[in-house]
């Protein structure tokens, strides 16, 4: 038979205890600095889906339009205004706004929100539509229509000229989301950040 063997925990233990188990329920609530952190990453995914042209899933963007090429080697669009990029032209990038408006977090449209609840972080990353351009983010990133105008000479009472409207087909190049390597990486980070609170506790 063995020994019986029993022991007791100062006051000062109790608490030093309890305070352990509370940190432990609140991990995964990440603190301001941390949220930015794990964040961060995010972002940093969509953007590589912008420098390598591809959708999350790693499917290749359609390349530029003929008509698009051919602007892009003037410098200037057909509306007289001046694309400011490099000479690969890449695609999706003209100006560099849309890409900022999700990846720089202090880019006006940028939106970044955070829940935290139940010992849980939610980060949601996205950006509103320019205003000049609405529904721009949804036409680029799933494919849509865009209405663009083509001058036409009508036949009636006299000669006349006008502006109809035109459907332009704009084929999707999903940019939002994150591929598996981005989701790696985020993995990654979010245990770092995990593993630096534990130590701290």
């Amino acid at each position: 038979m063995g020994i019986p063997f029993s022991f007791g925990l100062a006051d000062s233990s109790q608490s030093a205890w309890a305070r352990m188990w509370a940190g432990l329920g609140e991990l995964g609530e990440l603190g301001k600095r941390e949220t930015e952190i794990v964040a961060d990453t995010g972002r940093r995914g969509i953007a590589q889906n912008f420098e390598r042209e591809r959708s999350p899933e790693g499917v290749p963007w359609l390349p530029l339009a003929k008509r698009t090429q051919e602007e892009r080697k003037k410098g200037i669009d057909a509306r007289g205004v001046p694309f400011r990029v490099a000479p690969s032209h890449p695609i999706l990038v003209r100006t560099q706004d849309l890409k900022l408006s999700f990846v720089n977090p202090r880019h006006p449209r940028n939106i970044t929100e955070v829940e935290r609840e139940m010992g849980a972080t939610l980060i949601t990353l996205s950006a509103e539509d320019d205003p000049k351009t609405p529904n721009r983010i949804a036409t680029l990133h799933a494919g849509g229509t865009v209405q663009s105008a083509q001058a036409q000479l009508a036949l009636g009472p006299g000669w006349t000229t006008g502006l109809t409207p035109r459907g332009a087909l704009v084929p999707a190049r999903p940019f939002v989301g994150l591929s598996q390597d981005a989701v790696a990486q985020l993995s990654d980070q979010v245990v770092r950040v995990l593993h630096q609170r534990l130590e701290r506790l």
